[in-house]
């Protein structure tokens, strides 16, 4: 899958379905270390979101907004379209997800600082 680096990246919620209601929603969010996330959120329309996936950390926006977009041509490929005036229905649950992402992140983080003290 080829990234494709749009001119205008953006973070805003971009939101796909296909004929038989079966509905994508994808979030860029941003990490508390200047690094994004891609949420992914899949389901039946008037349903709570079925699967979940994550990606990242891309170092930059415009890298999560390239993946994004790489993965939203994957699925047009496959009869999704993208729609246009749709809000998101499924934005707790990427928050929901995206803040697990960062306590498991905040938990595994080790403390590398040096001490005299430690080697004596």
């Amino acid at each position: 899958m080829k990234l494709q680096y749009d001119s205008q990246p953006g973070t805003e919620t971009l939101i796909l379905e296909n004929e038989r209601l079966w509905r994508v929603e994808m979030f860029l969010k941003r990490n508390e270390d200047d690094t994004y996330s891609l949420v992914a959120l899949s389901g039946i329309n008037s349903r709570p979101a079925e699967l979940t996936k994550l990606q990242g950390p891309y170092q930059i926006l415009e890298q999560g907004v390239a993946a994004r977009s790489a993965i939203a041509r994957q699925l047009q490929n496959k009869g999704f379209s993208v729609q246009i005036d749709q809000h998101s229905i499924w934005q707790l649950q990427a928050q929901k997800a995206i803040q697990s992402v960062r306590q498991q992140r905040a938990d595994s983080q080790g403390n590398y600082a040096f001490h005299p003290d430690d080697v004596l």
